[in-house]
């Protein structure tokens, strides 16, 4: 799966962290266990559907946790992916909006 700006780096608690333009909107725990951040909706969404499970740890910021379990798998997981990042580059333009904002204020 290709997606424009995305960088990886080591994970703070193990694993491999997916940024976009430096932020974090997924990581991984081995080949078969991810961590996503979603938008509140999004996230809403997918544990709804039974698409991804509620995170361990941080379900409150939009977390939510995927299993890959069969390559059957693989097309939930990049339409959830795809949500993440779109939701991170949101995030980033109204981030440097902000910032452009208090520059001129």
């Amino acid at each position: 799966m290709e997606l424009p700006g995305v960088s990886e780096a080591a994970h703070r608690f193990g694993g491999t962290e997916f940024q976009v333009d430096g932020v974090e909107f997924m990581h991984s725990h081995g080949p078969t266990w991810l961590d996503i951040r979603l938008s509140r909706d999004d996230q809403a969404s997918v544990l709804k559907s039974g698409q991804a499970l509620p995170h361990r740890f941080a379900p409150q910021a939009g977390w939510v946790s995927f299993r890959i379990k069969s390559s059957q798998d693989l097309a939930n997981g990049r339409k959830i992916i795809q949500l993440a990042y779109e939701n991170a580059k949101k995030n980033l333009e109204e981030l440097k909006s902000r910032r452009m904002q208090s520059k001129l204020e």
